[in-house]
């Protein structure tokens, strides 16, 4: 116990430590700002029957897509298949099949969001699927920032497994609920 009180306690924190306890502050403080422009946009968001079924699993989505993506450039970086170049083959292999995912399951979402509302409320309107992929389409912008970042971290010394999952999240949930803004107000 007394050792507590001669260190600060950020000075006790390994390097792993503190890479994931700033990654959790920044998701934390992110987090707030979604919360914020969900808020914000609420009277946007009411105009489309059924955007609250879309939503939860839209945003989920991105964190789960992008989390993955930057999983496997960071375990293929540390094994060394993969080179810190954003030219590498395997890196534009995944960042095109991310991209694919993003469009399949954001029309999927957007299906059952259709259904669920047409079967919950008896509205049956199919601007929630073309939000859905509107709103997918302009998030794959996502993809390449999350391979720039983990490379960018690897470059830099840092472990991309320590930062990116709760940066992803973060960003991901941001970017989406500015792509459906975006979205809601276009159609």
């Amino acid at each position: 116990m007394l050792f507590l009180l001669h260190k600060p306690m950020i000075q006790m924190l390994d390097r792993d430590e503190k890479e994931i306890l700033v990654a959790e502050f920044i998701s934390i403080t992110g987090g707030l700002l979604t919360g914020a422009m969900l808020a914000f946009a609420l009277n946007k968001i009411y105009l489309i029957p059924g955007l609250f079924i879309l939503l939860p699993g839209f945003l989920e989505m991105r964190g789960a897509l992008g989390g993955a993506l930057a999983s496997r450039i960071s375990s293929g970086l540390f094994l060394g298949v993969i080179k810190p170049s954003f030219g590498e083959r395997i890196i534009k292999s995944n960042m095109l099949a991310t991209a694919a995912l993003i469009i399949v399951s954001s029309f999927i979402l957007g299906t059952i969001a259709y259904m669920a509302n047409s079967y919950f409320s008896g509205i049956t309107s199919v601007k929630i699927i073309l939000v859905s992929l509107a709103a997918g389409i302009i998030s794959i912008l996502m993809t390449p920032i999350t391979v720039f970042t983990t490379l960018w971290l690897y470059r830099r010394g840092h472990d991309p497994n320590n930062i990116m999952g709760p940066y992803i999240t973060t960003l991901g949930d941001i970017m989406s609920v500015i792509a459906f803004m975006v979205t809601i107000a276009v159609i």
